[in-house]
């Protein structure tokens, strides 16, 4: 802070006393309060040079400009012409806009094929590639992949990779050799958790080789740009209402173990560097709401309690089979387009005895605490879905329910928890709606589980998405 921003502070200050005197005195009648125009002209003394020092300033700057530019038409010639510019560009984006979005509504149209839409990638250095090749990474994954690609088999190469398979370099970032993929998934037990239909997983006998991605170029003849390098893969891209991969290809040289070792570490730092959205680990901090300040507390909170770190670590083995997931990074969008047979739902059984079983799944048994068990059993009656702030009026029932899964264990804790789970104005239904979500994936995947626990978006009703059909109560 200057000198002058200081005076003005203490002008602005003193000025605004005086005016707030003079308007008391004025409202009240009283004479002691008018007489005031003494700090007015104080504040005027500060400033009036501030105004002084402004006007001097602002003037300098335009004479600057003027001496720079050669004179004062040479000036107004230049500012005029950057005046002149900037509308160009400005037309030039509009119509660039519509241009856009007529070639988008042609083509969602159908009156423009895939192929002959404007490039988004320039066929190079980027690429695009289709959806269905299955080979994406999202930015928030903690271990990212880069992927061995090549147009013509490289005897030395391949050999390099076949004899380094677990390389690892700078900032996790860790190297997918193809061809031997499927086995080490199909060998690591992550089918099964995929795919808990199948005693052991499905039966993977795919073999892919390192130019399997250029058969999903949207463009194929672009793969003679192509030899023999890595692909670091981003998530979905959009070209004109198209949904695309895109591609980043680094070539890869020949030559020993390490002189390949330093071109792959190059290639790490650079697409690092260059493709990172801001670091491998995020979090981002939601504003935090004091429990029982507002009528709709869980519900607002619903969305951060069921995805919080620290209560789905409640369950040890959700954690280890999720790291693993995560490890394996662009496995399961592989996995699943590789597969033609797609995971499928199984049917839910509520037993007379209130166990709950998933037949089709090895007739898994999903466990869950009494009152876990009963929310669960509560949103399972109700497929319409349950507004949060309308819990108290489900009190009644939630505590049958409860006693139908534990007949004599209806205490004052009991009572004190099922009206806790029901009061919109606590966070114990979130609780609860978590360890349910955490008794489903530590089983199988989400992409399976999300069908079977409580979810809703802020405001509307949670709810489970099963299908009623595939809930049989016996």
């Amino acid at each position: 802070m200057d000198i002058w921003q200081i005076l003005a502070i203490i002008g602005g200050s003193i000025t605004a006393i005086a005016f707030i005197f003079m308007l008391v005195g004025l409202l009240l009648d009283d004479k002691k309060f008018k007489d005031r125009e003494w700090l007015m002209l104080i504040g005027m003394l500060f400033i009036i040079p501030l105004l002084i020092y402004y006007v001097v300033e602002e003037l300098s700057i335009y004479l600057s400009a003027v001496i720079k530019a050669g004179g004062f038409a040479r000036h107004y010639r230049l500012k005029r012409f950057r005046e002149l510019r900037n509308e160009v560009e400005k037309r030039q984006r509009k119509a660039a806009n519509a241009e856009y979005e007529r070639i988008k509504t042609a083509y969602l149209n159908g009156e423009i094929r895939r192929e002959d839409l404007p490039r988004a990638e320039d066929g190079k250095v980027t690429f695009e590639f289709k959806e269905e090749m299955g080979l994406y990474v999202d930015y928030f994954s903690e271990v990212r992949e880069i992927v061995y690609v090549e147009n013509g088999y490289c005897e030395s190469l391949n050999k390099f990779f076949l004899d380094h398979k677990s390389l690892r370099l700078y900032h996790m970032y860790k190297f997918v050799y193809l061809p031997t993929f499927c086995a080490e998934l199909k060998n690591d037990g992550m089918l099964s958790y995929l795919y808990p239909e199948s005693p052991k997983g499905m039966d993977l006998n795919i073999d892919i080789d390192s130019n399997y991605p250029l058969d999903f170029l949207w463009h194929p003849e672009e793969a003679a740009s192509i030899q023999h390098g890595m692909m670091f893969f981003t998530n979905i891209k959009d070209n004109h209402g198209s949904k695309y991969i895109k591609g980043h290809y680094f070539p890869l040289e020949e030559g020993t173990d390490e002189f390949v070792i330093a071109q792959l570490d190059a290639i790490v730092k650079e697409v690092h560097s260059h493709y990172s959205t801001g670091g491998l680990y995020c979090k981002v901090e939601s504003p935090q709401i004091k429990e029982g300040s507002s009528e709709n507390y869980a519900d607002e909170k619903f969305p951060n309690v069921i995805f919080d770190d620290e209560v789905a670590g409640i369950v040890e083995d959700v954690r280890k089979k999720l790291k693993q997931l995560r490890e394996k990074g662009l496995a399961e969008n592989l996995l699943l387009n590789l597969l033609k047979e797609k995971p499928k739902l199984s049917r839910l059984v509520i037993t007379k005895d209130i166990r709950i079983f998933l037949p089709d799944y090895q007739n898994m048994e999903i466990k869950m605490e009494p009152m876990n068990k009963a929310v669960f059993l509560l949103f399972l009656r109700h497929p319409e879905g349950i507004v949060f702030k309308e819990l108290p009026d489900y009190r009644k029932e939630l505590a049958e329910i409860y006693q139908m899964i534990k007949p004599l264990g209806l205490n004052e804790r009991v009572i004190q928890s099922i009206e806790d789970v029901t009061n919109p104005l606590l966070n114990s239904i979130n609780e609860k709606c978590a360890r349910i979500r955490g008794a489903f994936i530590s089983q199988f995947d989400e992409n399976l589980a999300q069908h079977y626990y409580i979810y809703g978006h802020r405001g509307q009703a949670k709810k489970i998405a099963l299908p009623r059909d595939l809930v049989i109560w016996e």
